[in-house]
C-alpha cells in the first residue's frame, strides 16, 4: 500500500480526537449514552471541519461490539471495517455523482433490509444539497417513515439549498470553522509524531490559509513537506503558497503612514514582477488592518491573523501601526474589500489595487496627519500649467480643427468602452482605457488624455504593441480606420471646478503661482 496522505493518516478515529467541534461531540455522546438517537442527522458546515469523520464515528459508536457506546473501541472487527471503508452496514454516498431519482429509488429498496453484521445500518450522504428536487421528494417518504435501526447522516456545505421538508425531519448540527490556534497546535502534534522539522511560524501561516479546515491544513503541511528539502520554514510556506511576505506588508502600511504614493505604486509593481497574487496581497493587508483594530481595542485579545502575517510579537506589531487610527483602519478595510471584489472580476487586479492605494493615501492626507503644503503647491502648479494648455486647445476646437461635439465624443467613447468590456479578449484594454478621458474625434483620429495619477495606465496604452491592438479593435468596432492619439492633443474642456475638486480630495490650501 502506498503512502497515506497526512489528512487520511491522522483522521480522528475516536470522538476524543475531534478538535474544534466539542459542542457537537458532547451532544452526540450524550444522545448515544441516553438512547436518544435520531433517525436522521444533518451535519452542515465549511469543508474540512469534520462532518464525514464525525458521521463515521457515529457509525462506530452504534455498531461497536462492546455495545452502543459513546466511546467505541476502534479495535473490534466492526470498528476496523468502518475505519477502512469496507463495512457492509455503513454506506457512504457522494450526493454530487448520485443525485438523481434512480439512485434514491435504489437506496429506498436496500434500506428495507436489516443490518448484516452490526446493529444499525448507517447511510452517509455527502454534499446532499446536490440532489435533484425529484430525488429529494423520493427520499422524503423514507424519512417520514424510517425503517427500524436505520440512521441517515447528511453532510453539506450549503444547507440553504436543502428543501425545508427534508430539514424539518433532521437533527441539525452546525460545524464551525476551527480556530487557527487549535489547528496550529494540532499541526505541531502531527509534526512531532512524524518527526518533521518545522517552524511554528510556518504552521501559523498554514493554519491561517486553511481558513478553519483541518483537512486543508494537513494537506498544506503535506505539500510543504514535498516542497521543502529538510525542514518547513516560513519562507518555504510563503513561496509555496505565493503569499505576500511580512516585509512587503510592513512596507505597505509604512506607505499609508508616510503617504508616499510613489513608493506604494513601486511596491505593487515589484509584487507583480515577482509573481505575487495581488488579490492575496490585498486580503493579507486587510487582515493586518483588522488585527490592528482588534488589538488596539483589547490588548489581551487572542493572537490575530495579522500579527502572524507580520511575524511580530504584540509590542512590535502595535508599534508598526501606532500612527494609524481606528477610523482610518476601518476605511482601509472597506476600500481594500471593494478592490478585492472588483479585482476578482477582471484580468487586471493591479488596476484596482492602485486605485485603492491612491484613495487611501488621499484620504490619509485629509485626516490626522499635517498637510504637506509644498506638495499641494507642486500639484497646483502642474494643474495650472495643464489648464493653460487646455485653454489654447479649446480655442483650436472652436476654430474647427477638431470634428464632433463634446456630446458626440462622449457618446462614441462610452460605446467603445462598453464593447471592449463585453469581450473577454479585450477586457484588459477596457481596464486601461476606463480611466482615460475622451477629448476630440476626427474622421481618422480619436484623442484621449489620462490624469497624471494614471501614468501607469497611460504608459500601457502607449506601448506600441498594445496601441496597435487597441487601434485594431477600434477599427473592427467602428468599421473605419481610427488612430488613437494619447495626450498628443488633449483637447479637454477646461473644468472650472478642477482645483476645487482637487482641494476636496487632497485637502490643504490652493496657492496660485504668480
Amino acid at each position: 500500500m502506498g503512502r497515506l496522505s497526512l489528512y487520511r493518516k491522522w483522521r480522528p478515529q475516536k470522538f476524543s480526537a475531534v478538535v474544534g467541534q466539542e459542542h457537537i461531540v458532547k451532544t452526540l455522546q450524550n444522545a448515544i449514552d441516553t438512547g436518544r438517537i435520531a433517525h436522521a442527522y444533518l451535519f452542515a458546515g465549511p469543508r474540512g471541519t469534520g462532518k464525514t469523520t464525525t458521521a463515521r464515528l457515529l457509525a462506530k459508536a452504534l455498531n461497536c461490539v462492546n455495545g452502543t457506546t459513546s466511546n467505541p473501541c476502534d479495535q473490534c472487527e466492526s470498528c476496523i471495517a468502518i475505519r477502512q471503508g469496507r463495512s457492509l452496514d455503513v454506506f457512504e454516498i457522494d450526493g454530487a455523482s448520485n443525485r438523481g431519482i434512480d439512485e434514491i429509488r435504489e437506496l429506498r429498496e436496500t434500506v428495507r433490509f436489516k443490518a448484516t453484521q452490526g446493529r444499525y445500518k448507517v447511510y452517509i450522504i455527502d454534499e446532499i444539497h446536490m440532489l435533484t428536487i425529484e430525488a429529494f421528494n423520493a427520499l422524503l417518504k423514507t424519512l417520514e417513515e424510517p425503517p427500524e435501526k436505520v440512521i441517515f447522516v447528511f453532510a453539506t456545505t450549503e444547507p440553504q439549498k436543502i428543501p425545508a421538508t427534508i430539514l424539518s425531519r433532521c437533527q441539525r448540527f452546525t460545524f464551525r470553522r476551527i480556530p487557527a490556534e487549535i489547528i496550529t497546535q494540532r499541526l505541531l502534534e502531527v509534526s512531532k509524531e512524524e518527526n518533521i522539522k518545522v517552524e511554528e511560524g510556518a504552521l501559523n501561516i498554514i493554519a491561517q490559509t486553511a481558513q478553519g479546515g483541518m483537512r486543508d491544513a494537513l494537506s498544506l503541511l503535506d505539500q510543504a513537506l514535498a516542497f521543502a528539502e529538510d525542514s518547513v520554514t516560513i519562507e518555504i510556506v510563503e513561496d509555496m503558497l505565493g503569499l505576500t511576505d511580512a516585509k512587503a506588508l510592513e512596507t505597505f502600511f509604512g506607505v499609508l503612514t508616510t503617504r508616499n504614493l510613489g513608493q506604494g505604486l513601486e511596491l505593487i509593481k515589484t509584487a507583480v514582477s515577482e509573481g505575487k497574487d495581488l488579490i492575496n496581497f490585498m486580503d493579507s493587508a486587510m487582515q493586518v488592518a483588522r488585527s490592528y483594530l482588534v488589538v488596539k481595542a483589547d490588548l489581551k485579545a487572542p493572537l490575530q491573523s495579522g500579527e502572524i502575517l507580520l511575524s511580530k510579537d504584540r509590542k512590535e506589531f502595535l508599534a508598526c501601526g501606532a500612527n494609524l487610527d481606528q477610523k482610518y483602519l476601518v476605511r482601509v478595510i472597506e476600500i481594500l474589500a471593494e478592490a478585492i471584489q472588483k479585482g476578482k472580476q477582471t484580468a487586471d487586479p493591479e488596476l484596482f489595487f492602485e486605485l485603492a492605494l491612491i484613495k487611501l493615501v488621499a484620504e490619509k492626507k485629509s485626516n490626522d496627519l499635517p498637510v504637506d503644503n509644498a506638495a499641494i503647491l507642486e500639484i497646483t502648479r502642474a494643474f495650472e500649467e495643464q489648464n493653460k494648455r487646455l485653454l489654447e486647445l479649446e480655442k483650436k476646437i472652436q476654430e474647427g480643427q477638431a470634428h464632433g461635439t463634446v456630446s458626440d465624443v462622449n457618446s462614441f467613447w462610452n460605446e467603445i468602452l462598453q464593447k471592449l468590456k463585453a469581450k473577454k479578449d479585450t477586457l484588459e484594454f477596457w481596464a486601461f482605457l476606463n480611466v482615460a478621458k475622451p477629448v476630440a474625434l476626427t474622421e481618422t483620429d480619436l484623442y484621449i488624455s489620462f490624469p497624471e495619477i494614471y501614468e501607469f495606465h497611460r504608459a500601457n496604452v502607449e506601448n506600441p504593441k498594445n496601441k496597435s491592438l487597441i487601434e485594431k479593435q477600434l477599427t473592427e468596432l467602428t468599421g473605419r480606420t481610427i488612430r488613437l492619439r494619447v495626450d498628443e492633443n488633449p483637447e479637454i474642456k477646461r473644468d472650472p471646478d478642477f482645483l476645487a475638486k482637487t482641494k476636496e480630495v487632497f485637502g490643504g490650501t490652493i496657492i496660485k503661482p504668480d
